[in-house]
């Protein structure tokens, strides 16, 4: 029973961590910019959703706040990028700054409540809780793929191959950026939403390192599937985030039975980098054959 509950928590995190994949995408390569305000909508999502079930709201309503706090994050990079001309990187890391203080205090307000309700954050049992997450998930794929297939995803596409050409077709570039953003991160405040949930627990610090999962999942679902199209995209997002996970775990059970000292997040990234290398000479070889 113990390995079907960590089987079906990993998929549940897997599922998650494809939202934050789809929000490289849209950022480094739908809109072509680099925005680090992931981490911060990660931890913002899950903390907001902590604190908001443990005082008794409706999961699904906490769901919804907490993307509607991601999107504000999203919304306030854009603002300081294109009001005040900031760089992305520079305005993302502004933000990530300034919403600590919010993070904090949303942490403290629902570890309180955890002290009274322990067990309040997930749901019945890993199965409910894997449903609940490839519900969540899978409604969320699709909504990300009509958009890019619609008119408004063709202008955004449009607006990361060149914001000249972007002007000329009369498409205005603020709004597409900040829309841009806000789904970005909309998507990963409920990524640390369901990451809140499958755990039972969140944290200050649970979004560090999320941009990094992000590109490894894109970067290895692309190298897997080389996918032609945005369907396979997503199911590579999906696919990279699994394989990921898995080497992050097995990297973990193999440091803790052999006591090694070195960083286990090291050895996983290691495994896998070797791995997309592989994966492509092999594709190279057999193209010059």
């Amino acid at each position: 029973m113990h390995v079907i509950d960590s089987t079906l928590n990993l998929l549940s995190l897997s599922l998650a961590f494809t939202l934050i994949g789809l929000n490289v995408c849209i950022s480094s390569k739908i809109l072509n910019v680099t925005d680090l305000t992931c981490d911060t909508s990660v931890t913002l999502g899950g903390c907001s959703y902590g604190a908001l079930v443990l005082s008794g709201m409706n999961p699904f309503v906490a769901f919804f706040i907490s993307m509607c706090l991601g999107a504000g994050a999203g919304l306030i990079t854009a603002c300081l990028a294109s009001g005040v001309r900031m760089e992305p990187v520079l305005a993302s890391i502004v933000t990530l700054t300034a919403l600590q203080t919010l993070i904090v205090k949303l942490y403290e307000w629902g570890n309180g409540y955890l002290k009274i309700t322990p067990s309040a954050l997930s749901l019945q049992t890993s199965l409910d809780n894997c449903i609940t997450t490839v519900m969540i998930v899978t409604c969320l794929c699709v909504l990300f793929y009509k958009m890019l297939n619609s008119e408004y995803g063709l202008a955004m596409r449009v607006y990361g191959g060149g914001r000249i050409i972007s002007e000329s077709m009369g498409i205005n570039n603020n709004r597409m950026f900040c829309v841009g953003l806000m789904v970005g991160n909309g998507l990963a405040a409920i990524a640390g939403a369901l990451i809140t949930q499958t755990s039972c627990s969140f944290s200050t610090s649970m979004g560090s390192g999320s941009i990094v999962f992000g590109l490894a999942a894109v970067i290895i679902g692309e190298k897997m599937l080389n996918p032609k199209t945005i369907r396979g995209e997503i199911c590579g997002y999906f696919l990279g985030a699994l394989m990921y996970k898995l080497l992050l775990e097995l990297a973990t059970l193999c440091g803790a039975s052999f006591g090694s000292e070195y960083n286990n997040v090291t050895i996983a990234v290691v495994l896998t980098f070797l791995m997309a290398l592989m994966r492509e000479k092999k594709r190279d070889t057999l193209e010059n054959v």
